[in-house]
């Protein structure tokens, strides 16, 4: 998921860009391949803030996570391709993807970390009947470079239908997915994250050599 910065009028010029969104790049036909590597960050920004993974070791560097859900609701707003300096004054090409109206049920997300004592386990829980919820969730991703991932359902822009079935495009600007029975591995590069509006009740987290990971 590299990012050449030459590459990236071959990825806009074919595409209208809408009015005064400069450099915006619709994502809607990777939405399938890319929700599942953002929930996975996500997760990674959420077990920050928690306490579940300290933040340098969340947002530096490649980790590998793994989660599951209940459920996954969220709107995804686009993928910008931006920069961060590195401290030796380098520009590292990232790519910035956008979600907002997130709600996630019965979230668990761990990571190991291998120490000279040995390899520990650091894992976040939430309940199943408390939803975690962020108005606004940005992530900043170098690479991906590892992913598995399996679903029960996976919805796009059917988050409500008419009496008759007919989707009812409840979109704001972006693209609604809601993922059911939720299953990631992840290995991947985050370079920044921020959360904004986030509620989060009843979660516990647990780090030791006998805690098990998610999957």
């Amino acid at each position: 998921m590299d990012v050449d910065p030459r590459s990236w009028p071959e990825v806009t010029r074919h595409r209208k860009k809408p009015p005064g969104r400069e450099g915006w790049v619709s994502w809607r036909r990777l939405v399938l391949v890319l929700t599942p590597a953002t929930l996975s960050i996500g997760a990674m920004a959420v077990g920050a803030l928690t306490g579940a993974v300290p933040v340098a070791l969340a947002l530096e560097g490649q980790q590998t996570l793994k989660i599951s859900a209940q459920r996954f609701n969220g709107e995804a707003f686009g993928a910008l391709p931006s920069f961060v300096q590195n401290p030796d004054g380098s520009r590292q090409p990232v790519v910035v993807l956008d979600l907002r109206r997130v709600r996630v049920a019965g979230l668990c997300a761990s990571t190991a970390v291998d120490t000279p004592a040995g390899r520990y386990v650091l894992r976040a829980t939430t309940p199943t009947d408390r939803d975690v919820t962020a108005g606004r969730l940005q992530l900043a991703i170098e690479s991906i470079d590892g992913l598995g991932a399996a679903g029960q359902q996976l919805g796009l822009n059917r988050e409500q239908t008419a009496p008759d079935g007919t989707p009812i495009d409840t979109s704001t600007g972006g693209v609604p997915a809601t993922i059911d029975g939720l299953v990631l591995d992840v290995s991947a590069t985050a370079r920044w994250a921020t959360v904004n509006q986030l509620q989060l009740a009843g979660a516990e987290v647990r780090v030791g050599s006998d805690q098990p990971e998610c999957l």
